[in-house]
């Protein structure tokens, strides 16, 4: 895969300062969700596809941030796949874990904002894949797979538990931080279907899910 940052970001952006546990990340992040509101507005008005959720830091991604931060030493050496990523902070933080990480989102411009990410922090060896869920093109399983409030549209459930069944590796665990979605019931109910097990960590506002594969 090719990490090399060669685009310009597609937005001003600045850097801020977030820690996690004991651990300090830089984020680039974009200065106005309207000015990429407004450029999304214009170039593809009709497309969801384009919405730029990848611009926000959410809470959910901090929550599990936090978890893995946590748990350390679980992640050294582990292989890990985050699904939609945005920015990207979970996949930093089990990266700096000691875990060997592939960091993946469908949206066309979030590429260089969590490559900015990942060589802010030290971190250039991440790779990055560009998936969309319901063709998911990457080989092999993880140990770990990690996602923070992704279900936020009914129609992203059905596909994104397929690629939990297909990534996760046998008696691996697939860390899910979500605010309480209203598809959150159905999404745990078809892992349950699929044979997952799962344990509920509160944190703070956000329902940890822990999945543990067959």
């Amino acid at each position: 895969m090719d990490n090399s940052v060669s685009e310009e970001l597609l937005f001003p952006c600045s850097e801020e300062s977030i820690t996690v546990g004991n651990i300090r990340f830089t984020l680039c992040m974009i200065r106005s969700l309207d000015e990429a509101l407004d450029h999304y507005v214009k170039v593809s008005p009709s497309d969801t596809d384009r919405i730029p959720y990848f611009t926000r830091l959410w809470e959910s991604a901090q929550a599990l941030a936090g978890y893995i931060a946590e748990q350390h030493e679980w992640f050294s050496g582990k292989r890990v796949l985050e699904l939609g990523c945005g920015l990207g902070l979970p996949s930093l933080c089990a990266a700096r874990c000691g875990a060997r990480v592939t960091a993946s989102d469908f949206h066309p411009d979030n590429r260089a904002f969590f490559l900015r990410n990942a060589r802010l922090n030290g971190l250039p060896a991440i790779d990055y894949h560009r998936m969309d869920w319901r063709q998911p093109d990457l080989t092999g399983t993880f140990d770990i797979l990690l996602g923070s409030d992704l279900i936020y549209e009914k129609e992203m459930v059905s596909p994104l538990v397929d690629c939990v069944k297909q990534y996760l590796a046998p008696s691996g665990t697939f860390l899910y931080a979500d605010p309480g979605r209203s598809s959150l019931q159905n999404f745990t109910s078809a892992l349950e279907k699929a044979g997952l097990t799962w344990e509920l960590i509160p944190v703070d506002n956000i329902y940890l899910q822990v999945w543990t594969g067959r």
